[in-house]
């Protein structure tokens, strides 16, 4: 895939699964601190529990800011997991998020992409522009953004809450060609979610490249994206129009 005239001028990522392993640091926080909540919880195994667990974080959420902005409070997702096992005791959402957001801030740098900061670093280095687009609140992911070390890499961070819109809006897409100062055939966006990042990068015209690294399909009539990697070191070379 080449950028027209040759190499591409910027690079844009997604973050959460993407530059960053989320789904899996969830699952590893969702191990430490469950064990020690477990009598009000029903036996069930730490994989039933986290697969709620993202069902109310995201799916629910997701669908939700579809008619409203404000995101759901981590609190209020977990007061929404204990109540999909019937637990009603007082205290323990709350208890649960201060946890996980303690044991989270710990752990997330490990579960950066081990070719994350390499890849980005060589972009810069061949004199590409860097952004990533986000959505959520601003300081949770400029947050996150700083945690994994990311900031460094990065000339621009467009966050859909201080826009105005979110992934898969084609204006935060359009933002993101604005900032950067280049045509949509200039940019390469990489992300991994075939509605958020695939769809609306897509909608602007932007080519793209779609992080599987679990040989998924894309959803029926949704659009192609222009190439797919397994890692983000394939990024290097596409970038460069080969």
């Amino acid at each position: 895939m080449k950028a027209d005239g040759g190499q591409f001028k910027a690079v844009f990522f997604d973050v959460n699964d993407t530059l960053w392993d989320s789904h899996s640091c969830a699952y590893h926080v969702m191990e430490i601190i469950l064990p020690r909540f477990t009598p009000p919880l029903p036996d069930v195994k730490t994989a039933e529990v986290a697969r709620r667990y993202n069902a109310v974080f995201l799916d629910l959420p997701r669908r939700e800011h579809l008619h409203e902005k404000r995101p759901f409070s981590r609190l209020k997702r977990f007061e929404a997991l204990l109540e999909s096992y019937g637990v009603r005791r007082r205290g323990l959402a709350r208890q649960l998020s201060h946890t996980y957001d303690s044991v989270r801030r710990l752990a997330m740098r490990q579960f950066l992409r081990s070719d994350a900061h390499r890849v980005l670093a060589e972009l810069g280095r061949r004199g590409l522009r860097r952004g990533v687009i986000m959505n959520g609140a601003p300081a949770v992911q400029r947050h996150l953004v700083q945690s994994l070390g990311l900031e460094p890499h990065l000339e621009h961070v467009v966050l859909g809450e201080i826009e105005g819109y979110s992934k898969p809006d084609v204006r935060l897409f359009k933002r993101a060609l604005e900032l950067a100062g280049v045509a949509a055939e200039e940019m390469l966006y990489v992300g991994d979610s075939p509605l958020t990042d695939v769809l609306g990068a897509s909608r602007a015209g932007i080519p793209v490249a779609w992080l599987n690294t679990g040989r998924r399909r894309l959803p029926r009539d949704f659009p192609t994206p222009d190439v797919s990697v397994t890692s983000l070191s394939e990024v290097l070379d596409i970038a460069a129009g080969k």
